[in-house]
């Protein structure tokens, strides 16, 4: 090999050396895992933990704000407006609205151990009217819950919105032997439900 041809090969073995060096462009990250929601049972859960605890205290019937201390930590503000009057038939009636504010609310219920806080809160509406069936005299309830929770269970967070129909009978004088019957109908976090709130919601007194 000559002199003079040397310089060219090198300089060759050179430039394929460089390209060889190119840094390759790094693939594209994996896409991140999904946030897992709560299952329907997880979520039924949240609901009737949530709703035992604040009507619990609702029950009293007095308006205005009380805080109810959640059973783990945190506590729940409970809000409510009454307003009672007789139907054009004599028959007595009331519309009680309660808004529900939890902070920190620690709970467990059905094994779940929930952190839940207001995002911003739960409404409930409800009319009560006086009826009879037989010789007991009961209270027919109707009305609608609606709201947003921010919860947390173990590792997963997230939030869950609840809106849906209440329709429920109970004695007018508290039967513990008898919760009376009812459902909640709607959505919770997602999940298309049908909740039995027989042993959620004890309708209050009904005002004579």
């Amino acid at each position: 090999m000559s002199a003079r041809t040397m310089p060219a090969i090198v300089l060759m073995l050179a430039l394929t050396a460089a390209c060889d060096d190119t840094p390759v462009a790094p693939a594209d990250p994996p896409p991140p895992d999904p946030v897992e929601g709560l299952t329907a049972e997880e979520s039924v859960a949240l609901f009737r933990g949530i709703t035992r605890l604040s009507f619990a205290d609702a029950n009293a019937l007095h308006p205005g704000s009380v805080l109810v201390d959640c059973p783990k930590g945190g506590q729940v503000e409970v809000i409510e407006t009454i307003e009672e009057f007789q139907a054009d038939g004599g028959s007595a009636e009331m519309d009680a609205a309660f808004t529900i504010i939890p902070t920190r609310c620690q709970m467990r219920t059905q094994g779940n151990l929930f952190i839940v806080d207001g995002d911003p809160g739960l409404r409930t509406e409800m009319h009560l009217e006086a009826d009879r069936v037989g010789f007991r005299e009961v209270v027919h309830i109707t009305g609608t819950i609606t709201g947003d929770l921010s919860w947390q269970l173990h590792l997963r967070t997230g939030s869950c919105p609840i809106y849906g129909t209440l329709d429920a009978w109970a004695s007018v004088v508290p039967d513990p032997d008898s919760h009376g019957s009812g459902y909640f109908t709607g959505s919770v976090c997602g999940h298309e439900v049908k909740i039995d709130t027989s042993n959620l919601l004890q309708p209050p007194p009904f005002p004579t």
